[in-house]
């Protein structure tokens, strides 16, 4: 298809051109270093806040006096006259918050066609507006990077509160089964023993009727604080329900397991709990079993353990059978 061109009017041209130049100033170095402005631009003249007169035919010490901000503009025009490269920097007004103004020049050399000396042109924009939208926007992501923070830590909390047993703060029977497939399948690959231990607070139902609910959660609760401050660091403490807590040993046996048990009934023997303005002591059941690869999944395993509990329940109370024993008794 052949192109057309239609001519540009020359008003359009001059327009053009004139809006151009407008952006333009041109610079020409002295012998002293410093620069002398050979012509402006409107953006450059609000930047020194004078008029024409004042500035064309001047240097930039003249104009911008003797200091700190004539010399850093004075280096950046030698940097670009010695290199031969572009740069674009950033220069503000140095005014208050109602007159403070951005600009940014773009500077780069060029060869006077009629003199041959190199010469420093500049196209110069305020850019006010745009470094206030960037700043609000910078302000917004901050704020909202700062929000999305706090809402992570709030998933986390709720993530951990919804693991948790509200009354008495241990890890809730929820998550039970996550936790042993992970113990059990560690167990398997490091070849390292694991058992469980089902505790249960004996005559807790006589005790719950007798002084009422408020009470046997207060019970509840401060046998939480016991279990939690008699474990081993390893040890992962599950309310399994009611007044029924697990606990997952790993690393211990079947014989390692009850000497902990054996620990615990002592401990708790040491310990009194407050009940309706007078103190009182606890006692436990606890049944016991141990996981065998192979022969045991979670399942099998916690209701081996039950069965081991219900057994000591059997036997009196306050006492401690592990799945072993209960499998040799009659």
């Amino acid at each position: 298809m052949e192109s057309k061109h239609f001519p540009i009017p020359n008003s359009v041209l001059v327009e053009y051109f004139n809006q151009l130049t407008d952006h333009l100033f041109i610079a020409k170095p002295c012998e002293d270093g410093d620069f002398e402005l050979v012509s402006g631009n409107a953006t450059m003249l609000r930047f020194f806040g004078m008029e024409p007169e004042q500035v064309i035919g001047r240097t930039l010490r003249q104009v911008l006096g003797e200091g700190a901000a004539a010399e850093r503009i004075i280096a950046t025009y030698q940097q670009v006259l010695e290199s031969g490269r572009h740069l674009v920097y950033e220069e503000d007004s140095g005014g208050t918050d109602f007159d403070y103004e951005v600009f940014e020049t773009s500077l780069f050399r060029f060869e006077d066609p009629e003199t041959g000396q190199y010469r420093i042109g500049g196209i110069s924009r305020n850019i006010s507006l745009r470094k206030s939208i960037e700043e609000s926007l910078e302000l917004s992501k901050r704020k909202l990077e700062s929000k999305v923070r706090e809402l992570e830590v709030v998933h986390k909390q709720l993530a951990e509160e919804s693991m948790r047993d509200p009354l008495t703060s241990l890890l809730n029977r929820r998550h039970l089964d996550e936790f042993l497939h992970h113990e059990i399948a560690r167990s398997q690959r490091q070849k390292v023993p694991l058992s469980i231990m089902m505790v249960d607070l004996d005559n807790f139902k006589q005790l719950n009727d007798n002084y009422g609910h408020q009470v046997g959660d207060q019970v509840l609760r401060d046998f939480g604080r016991f279990l939690r401050s008699n474990r081993r660091g390893s040890d992962i403490i599950f309310r399994f329900g009611g007044d029924e807590f697990l606990f997952m040993l790993p690393g211990l046996n079947s014989t390692q397991a009850e000497q902990l048990a054996h620990q615990l009934h002592q401990d708790l023997q040491k310990q009194t709990f407050d009940i309706d303005n007078d103190t009182t002591k606890l006692q436990i059941s606890i049944g016991i079993a141990s996981y065998a690869e192979h022969e045991t999944g979670a399942y099998e395993l916690i209701e081996q353990a039950d069965s081991a509990l219900y057994q000591a329940k059997k036997l009196g109370k306050n006492t401690t059978v592990t799945a072993e024993q209960k499998q040799k008794s009659p």
